[in-house]
């Protein structure tokens, strides 16, 4: 062939170009026309992994044709092609013949054959061969017979040969057979088909026959039953009627009832404020009709505008605070929409300025809803710094500011009120707020606190009923124009001598300073109950600062609550921000979201432990392996609280890695606080978290290299490492 003393050796060809490589082959195989067209065997082998061309040879002179390498055999062997390709092309056959062009195979394989030549064919070009006159001669079969060792070649050129002969031969003879055995086939059939069509029918009448007969019974069944139902609906609406009758008089009765008690109420209201016993914020609250709904027409409805979408709604609050100058990234918003449907204790963690009560405030704006910051003082030692006590001198409840704000907000039940306790940890929480917390942890019912006694009530509104009795009394005798007030009644010897016989006065004594008296007591029960219920509206946040002025959370309030930790602002990306708000594309978010209560979460159990549940599994894993050990506490109530912010966090984001990177970030990392130099068996606690479980983490969370180094719970475990290697090997997650 031509160009066959073209040899190479590895060395001068391996730095050669693909063009240059190409140039090489066409040379070394006398190709003119710049392309390597073969035809050849192209077959699978027996464990359906490898397919490829066999004894190639050129279109263009039917050439066998080899790598130019001294006693290369390696291209004859066979050119690589995808087998599910080759499959494609071969059908049902084992073999075939085919045309197709050579190219250079991918640089990755060249190098591994070490092969710099090495040819892949071109699947894009692959044909069939089903006539080889159209690439061979007659004298070039005939050679090919003669010379060639491949059965399928040598059957390939013969079968060319006696086709037509074969074809000619045995055309007629079939077309003639065939033609006689359809039409026997054909009748056969029709009898065949005629004598089970004749069964078939036979069948058919018998069985119609019965159905009918069955049919017949159960229609007179029906016609029975029937007349049952229709007596039983006659007597059943007549039922409803006479119920309906008796509802609507016991409604009537009721709402006459109602009426007359709200007359009742305001009669004795009014005489209240007249007399002074009550001054007007307290006359309002008796008299009051109707719960004070929220205004909506100035705000986008979560349910109607948003479809109740929750990923919807983070977009929306985002980019609803950015227009008022205020950034958080989307995460914060997720993370945090999700604690407070939770209707857990949140905990926002961070230094002075980094935006938690901001957080607060913001995002009640942004709902619709009402936000009180609460601060927390450095003495505060019990629930009575939190919630008020009883004055047994002056008979009346004093009420802190966060009673206050719960009262209001029970006033106000379709509002939702955010209270915060800012600067939660200057006082020791256990001490003022483990009571409150024990009661949050009710998720069967309302939880109710008991401010004070009903019996003291009950004292103040005897001694009451006893002076309002006087005065009425009074007030019937004296009153002669209509309008008699309590300043006038007094300046009455004889009613003033009156009550001072019924409650035992002296002539020192003042019914003016008792007037006041009562006065006071009354309002202190009109405004603050002697219990109280947690409104479903209310959710509690609690604002930490993280230095030495501050006390750390105990393991009590870090297992009931959630710790979302914050950075400086500064810090913020906010381009990343800006991208965020912008891929939203809304084009109105000047109004604030109109969220109800029960969108913002409802007080339910939490979802039930599950040990074949894939998230029981790791964290009862991890807890073996590593909290146990560390002596981490981490129990049941734990895992369960993660069921449910799992749930609830899928409505705003759908990545499962991310809502349990968070869910260590708040309940694991914040209880991280021992000696890491203490043995865990035979291994240090500061090398089991930097050894292992710092990789562990990293295998639960495949992603934490995406996640932001402040959300991250493999970053933060990182920094927890660092610090204490730097603090003689003490591990805490606060410093």
């Amino acid at each position: 062939m031509a160009g066959e003393d073209a040899v190479y050796s590895l060395d001068v060809v391996k730095n050669l170009s693909d063009d240059e490589l190409y140039q090489k082959l066409y040379e070394s195989w006398g190709l003119t026309d710049k392309k390597i067209d073969v035809w050849g065997e192209l077959s699978v082998n027996e464990a359906g992994n490898w397919a490829g061309l066999r004894n190639a040879r050129t279109l263009n002179g039917n050439q066998s044709i080899e790598y130019p390498f001294p006693n290369s055999r390696e291209l004859q062997s066979g050119v690589f092609l995808s087998p599910v390709m080759a499959k494609a092309f071969m059908g049902s056959d084992n073999k075939v013949m085919v045309a197709c062009q050579l190219v250079l195979a991918s640089p990755k394989q060249r190098l591994i054959k070490k092969n710099p030549f090495l040819l892949a064919v071109d699947e894009n070009t692959v044909e069939r061969l089903t006539d080889l006159t159209s690439v061979l001669s007659e004298s070039e079969r005939e050679d090919i017979v003669a010379d060639s060792e491949s059965t399928l070649i040598r059957k390939a050129v013969f079968d060319l040969e006696i086709k037509s002969l074969k074809d000619q031969i045995k055309s007629e003879t079939d077309a003639l057979k065939q033609l006689l055995q359809s039409t026997k086939n054909k009748a056969h059939q029709e009898i065949q088909k005629l004598d089970e069509a004749k069964e078939l029918s036979q069948k058919k009448v018998t069985e119609l026959e019965g159905t009918l007969k069955q049919l017949t019974v159960e229609n007179e069944q029906l016609s029975q039953h029937k007349e049952q139902v229709s007596l039983s609906i006659a007597e059943s609406k007549v039922e409803l009627e006479m119920m309906v009758e008796r509802y609507r008089k016991v409604e009537e009765t009721m709402s006459k009832k109602i009426d007359k008690l709200t007359t009742f109420i305001e009669e004795k209201a009014v005489f209240l404020k007249t007399f002074e016993f009550i001054d007007e914020e307290d006359f309002d609250s008796f008299i009051f009709k109707g719960v004070k709904e929220r205004d909506t027409a100035e705000m986008i409805s979560f349910s109607e505008v948003l479809d109740g979408d929750y990923k919807k709604a983070v977009s929306y609050i985002q980019s609803y605070l950015k227009e008022q100058d205020i950034l958080y990234p989307r995460h914060i918003i997720e993370n945090y929409l999700t604690l407070i449907r939770s209707n857990d204790l949140i905990v926002l963690a961070g230094d002075s300025g980094s935006g938690k009560t901001n957080l607060v405030q913001s995002f009640a704006k942004a709902v619709g809803g009402v936000s009180k910051i609460i601060p927390v003082k450095p003495n505060w030692t019990s629930s009575e710094d939190l919630l008020g006590y009883y004055n047994p001198l002056e008979k009346k409840y004093l009420a802190t500011p966060f009673l206050e704000a719960l009262i209001e907000a029970q006033q106000n039940p379709e509002i939702p009120y955010f209270i915060c306790l800012d600067e939660m940890n200057l006082a020791r929480v256990e001490y003022y707020f483990a009571d409150f917390l024990s009661k949050l942890e009710d998720r069967e019912n309302t939880p109710e606190i008991q401010l004070y006694s009903d019996d003291e009530s009950a004292h103040v509104l005897s001694e009451l009923k006893a002076v309002v009795s006087i005065i009425s009394d009074a007030k019937a005798k004296y009153d002669q124009d209509g309008v008699v007030d309590f300043v006038k009644l007094m300046q009455d010897e004889a009613v003033n001598a009156e009550m001072k016989r019924a409650f035992g006065f002296s002539e020192k004594d003042s019914l003016i300073k008792y007037h006041g008296d009562i006065r006071r007591m009354l309002s202190g029960i009109i405004s603050t109950p002697s219990t109280i219920k947690i409104p479903s509206n209310v959710r509690i946040i609690g604002a930490i600062n993280i230095d030495e002025t501050t006390h750390y959370l105990s393991p009590k309030i870090l297992d009931r609550t959630h710790i979302m930790k914050f950075k400086s602002p500064l810090l913020t990306d906010w381009n990343k921000i800006f991208e965020e708000i912008e891929g939203y594309e809304l084009d109105d978010v000047s109004k604030p979201l109109f969220m109800d209560v029960e969108a913002l979460g409802q007080r339910a159990s939490y979802p039930k432990f599950d040990r074949n549940n894939d998230f029981c599994q790791l964290f009862i894993e991890l807890n073996e392996q590593f909290f146990d050990r560390l002596g981490v506490e981490f129990g049941m109530r734990t895992i369960r609280q993660g069921l449910n912010y799992l749930d609830l966090f899928s409505d705003v984001n759908g990545n499962t890695e991310q809502a349990i990177n968070n869910f260590i970030v708040h309940k694991v990392l914040p209880k991280f606080t021992f000696d890491g130099n203490k043995l865990s068996g035979d291994t240090q606690k500061i090398d089991l978290l930097e050894k292992v479980l710092l990789d562990k983490f990293a295998e639960v969370v495949p992603s934490h290299e995406s996640v932001a180094d402040e959300f991250s719970c493999v970053a933060a475990l990182r920094s927890i490492i660092d610090n204490a290697k730097a603090n003689d090997g003490v591990v805490n997650y606060w410093a």
